[in-house]
């Protein structure tokens, strides 16, 4: 017996447009995929309890996890604008640092501040100074 293969015309097909799958699934995926097991299930063979008691845990845990996560997106946000507003508290003060590299400490008075890779950098008379480097601050005496 011999198979006949016919040319299948394909036009209204649009070839050029792709769905890019995701690389995660969200708990939207996870109680659509819930759903639709629960709808498609043999009414003659439900699922198991335990087994949905497992997939309503996962689920619960997956939901704590994505709310954690936006947590510590915001507290990070806001630890770097309390960084912020530490370095800029310095302005003026007094201060003593140990920058790498330098035998002798450096004595001055914080003049201005600026960021370079996200690390607060201070000018202490004519150098630079990192926050990290300050070993004192003192609030700088009257003239």
């Amino acid at each position: 017996m011999a198979l006949e293969i016919v040319d299948v015309p394909v036009s209204g097909v649009n070839r050029t447009t792709a769905r890019t799958p995701k690389k995660e699934m969200g708990k939207d995926d996870f109680l659509l995929l819930l759903t639709k097991q629960l709808q498609y299930q043999d009414p003659m063979k439900p699922a198991d309890n335990m087994e949905f008691v497992n997939q309503m845990a996962s689920f619960s845990t997956l939901e704590q996890i994505t709310n954690l996560g936006k947590s510590m997106e915001k507290f990070i946000a806001n630890s770097d604008s309390s960084y912020k507003m530490q370095a800029m508290s310095y302005l003026g003060m007094k201060v003593t640092a140990q920058p790498e590299g330098l035998p002798e400490p450096i004595v001055g008075m914080v003049t201005s501040m600026k960021f370079v890779n996200g690390e607060a950098v201070l000018k202490v008379g004519t150098n630079d100074v990192k926050v990290s480097e300050i070993q004192s601050v003192e609030y700088p005496t009257p003239a």
